[in-house]
């Protein structure tokens, strides 16, 4: 995927569902094991403290590290 801004190529990943702050996490890598922590490899987003269960979802997202934006599709 390209980024709308820049039109460089974008990395694919996931936004995880879980205890940890929002955060996106490329390809491969894997969330904290501990709450409240940021992945090795994981770039935090902007985003409000909500109590989430831990339930295993995660969201296919992409990241441009030039214009540091995270776009991820929807389902509708």
């Amino acid at each position: 995927m390209r980024c709308p801004y820049c039109n460089e190529e974008m990395q694919k990943g996931f936004i995880p569902n879980g205890g940890q702050p929002v955060q996106w996490i490329p390809d491969g890598g894997k969330p904290s094991l501990l709450s409240f922590s940021i992945a090795e490899k994981g770039v935090l987003l902007i985003s409000k403290f909500s109590p989430l269960k831990v339930n295993g979802y995660r969201a296919e997202a992409h990241y441009c590290s030039k214009c540091k934006v995270v776009i991820a599709p929807t389902k509708e």
